[in-house]
């Protein structure tokens, strides 16, 4: 599944532009210029954070957009044909129920990796995407390094043979516990680092083996 949405499913806009909003401005909000860096066929029309300082900060990033403290008004925009996709880049434990809602207002969403802290939630959202046929795709950003691409274009021509088996180490650069000192310390929002880090590996092992 793709970010891309049908222009025939869209209300007319500037030069046929994709009108995106950043709903997180945390670390990972700054995620949405490269939709203007890039030179893409979309722009970020809004941003959304509970926290006043976060919303001013994104004004040297996001000059244009229009700022939200919640992200309801964008679910109206979405209802209205006036927003046609999100970049979800806030804590995991929110991932859930921002992803269906804004799937069922008709907006299709980025949600950064992870899709939601349990299998149960992880489920919900995808229902929504299958139920409303709106477009989901999860920011597993690692199978877009070049190191990795090449690693798939390798097995794909064969050039190692038939793939049996995977064997993977991960180094956490900044030691474990540099993950639990914000609100991942909290186990109620997230869970551990297989979940943190190792989703990355896991979704490049499945994509190299040719898994599901």
């Amino acid at each position: 599944m793709t970010l891309s949405i049908p222009q025939e499913d869209s209300a007319p806009h500037n030069q046929g532009d994709l009108r995106l909003a950043v709903v997180g401005l945390g670390l990972r909000g700054r995620l949405g210029r490269h939709v203007a860096a890039r030179g893409l066929p979309a722009r970020v029309v809004a941003v959304c954070d509970p926290l006043a300082a976060r919303r001013e900060r994104s004004r040297e990033v996001y000059p244009e957009a229009a700022h939200h403290a919640d992200h309801h008004p964008l679910l109206d925009q979405g209802a209205n044909g006036d927003l046609d996709g999100v970049l979800l880049t806030t804590p995991d434990d929110t991932h859930e129920e921002l992803a269906v809602s804004f799937l069922e207002a008709g907006v299709a969403v980025f949600v950064d990796k992870p899709l939601a802290i349990t299998t149960a939630g992880c489920d919900r959202v995808l229902d929504a995407a299958r139920r409303t046929g709106t477009r989901l795709y999860v920011g597993h950003n690692m199978r877009h390094m070049p190191v990795v691409r090449t690693l798939r274009e390798l097995v794909a021509k064969g050039a190692i043979g038939e793939v049996k088996a995977i064997w993977c180490r991960h180094f956490v650069g900044h030691g474990g516990d540099f993950y639990f000192k914000d609100w991942h310390a909290d186990r109620r929002r997230t869970t551990s680092l297989l979940l943190q880090k190792g989703a990355h590996d896991l979704d490049v092992i499945h994509w190299l083996a040719g898994g599901y």
